[in-house]
């Protein structure tokens, strides 16, 4: 998704379009380039990333259910908490890696798109794709553990995703937007996890949804505070989802 929503879409278009009708389309051409990879990489996770690992984490969790593991597992040796808990650094270094395979993937795209273009094939500094990586990571392992618990809670893995993109993808830019016209549900909008995904991507300097950038990006909380929300996310997660384990009859 990364490579070709981000990269292979927008350079198509510019191809697309004609230089003699369209004087802006160059715009299309610099978000591609390698100075640009790691804001227009990061730029996917608030909404469509963050959507997949949600699925990702919902089927690490909701599939024991259906398969009828769970007792089996428990009764091997390691306690529910154990288990639980295993599952969720499994599933976090599973988020971690996808973020560098896509973050590599994006860098190959710009150096190849740039190499066709005869541009610049410079890339960004170190520091600056290691914070986007990281970014990418923190967003990742946030949504993948909301999935997870979401899993636990309904016991299902197609419930859970259901229930999860309903709200992160429609009930929260639902919320976010009416945030914008009743400042009551401003502190709402702080705590929503697309909220904080889309601001700290925000806070390295893509562009932002309303200036035409990609969807979802925003700048409503600074990055420490994204960090905070997000974080929260993932303690809540594991939280909930040990609590309901510890308590739940297998059978």
């Amino acid at each position: 998704m990364v490579v070709g929503f981000a990269f292979v879409v927008p350079y198509a278009i510019y191809l697309a379009l004609d230089p003699a009708t369209n004087p802006d389309r160059g715009g299309l051409l610099q978000i591609v380039l390698p100075g640009e990879v790691h804001r227009t990489a990061l730029g996917s996770y608030p909404m469509f990333g963050g959507a997949v690992m949600l699925i990702l984490g919902a089927l690490v969790t909701g599939s024991e259910d259906r398969w009828g593991t769970w007792k089996v597992r428990f009764t091997q040796g390691p306690s529910r908490s154990s288990v639980m808990t295993a599952k969720f650094v499994a599933a976090g270094l599973a988020a971690c890696l996808m973020a560098l395979v896509a973050l590599l993937g994006a860098i190959a795209a710009s150096l190849l798109i740039a190499t066709l273009a005869g541009a610049s094939l410079s890339l960004p500094t170190i520091p600056a794709l290691l914070t986007s990586l990281g970014a990418a990571t923190l967003i990742a392992v946030a949504w993948t553990s909301v999935g997870m618990a979401l899993g636990v809670i309904f016991k299902g893995a197609t419930v859970a995703i259901a229930v999860g993109l309903i709200w992160t993808l429609a009930l929260e830019n639902l919320l976010s937007g009416l945030a914008g016209i009743l400042p009551a549900l401003e502190p709402v909008r702080a705590l929503l996890l697309s909220t904080a995904s889309g601001s700290l991507v925000g806070s390295t300097g893509a562009p932002l949804q309303g200036a035409g950038g990609t969807p979802g990006v925003v700048d409503h909380l600074s990055a420490g505070q994204s960090v905070v929300v997000l974080v929260g996310y993932t303690v809540a997660a594991l939280a909930i989802s040990n609590w309901l384990m510890l308590r739940r009859d297998i059978t």
